[in-house]
C-alpha cells in the first residue's frame, strides 16, 4: 500500500486546484442568485463538489484527477455518498490547529490524514 499511497505534494496541489474552482462556483452562484454572505453558501458548494466527485465512478475530484489521485475505502472500494460526506466533514477537524490533521499524512504508512483515518479512507496514486 506504501508504494501506491498519494504523496503529500500532488494532494496539496490537488486541494489547490479544488478550492480555485469551488471560489470560482460559488462567486458565480452568489452572483446569480444575489447572495450577499459567501459562508454558508460556500460549505454547501463545497460539500456537493467533494462528496459527489469522490462517490463518484471517478473516485476523485476533478483536482485529484489531475494529479492522477483516487480516494477509495480502506478496503479498495469505492465510496458510498454518505462516507465521501463524512470525511468532507472530517476535513473541518483536520484543518483545526492550523491544518495539523493534514501533516499526519507525513507520519503514517498509507499517508492518511485525520479526515481519511476518521472517514476509512485512503488517497492512492492512480494505477
Amino acid at each position: 500500500m506504501t508504494s501506491n499511497a498519494g504523496r503529500f505534494v500532488p494532494r496539496a496541489v490537488a486541494l489547490f486546484i479544488d478550492l480555485v474552482l469551488i471560489g470560482a462556483l460559488t462567486s458565480l452562484l452568489a452572483g446569480l442568485f444575489g447572495v450577499d454572505s459567501h459562508g454558508a453558501l460556500a460549505s454547501l458548494v463545497s460539500w456537493l463538489y467533494f462528496a459527489s466527485q469522490e462517490s463518484s465512478g471517478w473516485m476523485a475530484t476533478v483536482g485529484k484527477r489531475l494529479m492522477g489521485l483516487v480516494v477509495q475505502g480502506v478496503d479498495g472500494r469505492q465510496l458510498s455518498f454518505g462516507r465521501a460526506s463524512l470525511r468532507w466533514a472530517a476535513r473541518w477537524l483536520s484543518s483545526l490547529a492550523m491544518g495539523l490533521g493534514y501533516l499526519l499524512a507525513l507520519f503514517n504508512e498509507r499517508r492518511q490524514t485525520l479526515h481519511d483515518l476518521i472517514a476509512g479512507t485512503v488517497v492512492t496514486q492512480r494505477s
